[in-house]
């Protein structure tokens, strides 16, 4: 068996360096727990069965081997610890925010401890509109605490926003919803766009300044 900790292959590297985005808030999951939606940097999505063990993914599919996005899951639902030498800076912004699991990383004597996936990265401060609170969910944690600026695109309610990886959603406030591959009700990009809204720190849906 491989040590991946010492000797990764190419598609545990990749699985662990890829912007992917894992989602567990999909139609198809709805009931399901072990499914999930994982999006690459390219735009294709593929199906994971974590207890099937399957990927719709042609890599997956043709060879008998783990592809890429079974790994990325695994990773981002804890079921593997991520591994040593991998930077957690370095990791995509999109790393496990999307599911409801902790990940693990290893550790030199050989064991892991666990890692919140909400708590990995952000600026949220400890007072003022950013200020995360005790029974705030866990997209509005990271709506509150990621590195996101939000800009007034065009009236009425329509905002870019921009995340830590250098990726632009577009968000309209009025029709509720966000060009990211999250399909939650209301995802953390949404979110952001309302909190500073409330908070005046950008126009108002209208396009008017907030102290006018």
């Amino acid at each position: 068996m491989t040590d991946d900790n010492a000797n990764p292959d190419d598609r545990t590297v990749a699985a662990l360096t890829d912007v992917m985005t894992v989602l567990d808030s999909i139609a198809q999951g709805a009931d399901a727990p072990d499914l999930y939606l994982v999006v690459s940097g390219s735009g294709s999505a593929y199906l994971v069965d974590t207890a099937e063990g399957r990927c719709e993914c042609p890599d997956d599919t043709h060879r008998p081997v783990e592809c890429k996005h079974r790994r990325r899951v695994a990773f981002a639902i804890g079921e593997r610890p991520i591994l040593e030498w991998v930077n957690p800076a370095a990791l995509d912004d999109q790393f496990g925010l999307h599911v409801n699991a902790d990940r693990r990383r290893a550790v030199a004597d050989g064991g892991d401890v666990r890692t919140p996936s909400d708590e990995s990265k952000g600026t949220g401060s400890a007072s003022g509109p950013l200020a995360v609170e005790a029974d705030d969910d866990p997209r509005t944690k990271r709506a509150k605490r990621e590195d996101i600026d939000v800009s007034f695109l065009t009236k009425p309610g329509r905002y870019e926003v921009y995340s830590a990886s250098g990726r632009i959603y577009e968000v309209d406030v009025i029709e509720k919803t966000c060009s990211c591959p999250d399909d939650a009700a209301r995802c953390k990009h949404l979110r952001r766009v309302e909190i500073e809204i409330r908070a005046g720190l950008v126009p108002r849906p209208d396009g008017r300044l907030p102290d006018a």
